[in-house]
This record gives C-alpha cells, sequence and structure tokens, in this order.
C-alpha cells in the first residue's frame, strides 16, 4: 500500500464511518392496509389524430444475371 492508498482509506474512512454508524432514518406515516390510495393526476388533453397515408411508388429493377 503506497501512500495516497493509505491517504484515501483514511478520508474514505473519516467520512463514511459516522454514516454507518447512525441508525437509519425513521420511516414515516404508514398507511393501513385498508385504507385506499388515492392518486390525484390531472385530465390529458386530446391527442391530435394521426392519419397514415400510403402511396404507391414505382421501383425500377435490372434483373441480376447469373455468372
Amino acid at each position: 500500500m503506497n501512500d495516497f492508498d493509505r491517504f484515501l482509506d483514511t478520508q474514505l474512512r473519516r467520512m463514511l464511518d459516522p454514516v454507518v454508524a447512525s441508525r437509519p432514518p425513521v420511516m414515516g406515516w404508514r398507511r393501513k392496509a385498508s385504507e385506499p390510495v388515492v392518486l390525484a393526476v390531472e385530465p390529458l388533453e386530446a391527442a391530435p389524430a394521426v392519419v397514415v397515408e400510403t402511396v404507391p411508388v414505382a421501383v425500377v429493377a435490372t434483373p441480376l444475371t447469373s455468372r
């Protein structure tokens, strides 16, 4: 281990030890299983109509000749 590795190791330990040592945050209000979930959504705007049109195209091909 060189000096840079030791430096990184000590710095990471200094930063992460307090995080690891602390307790996880307490969960907030919990919904009972019998309560319905209500989601508020805005009505969607009407999507513009999509028109699909096919146009015939003439393709000129030359036959392949076998050698």
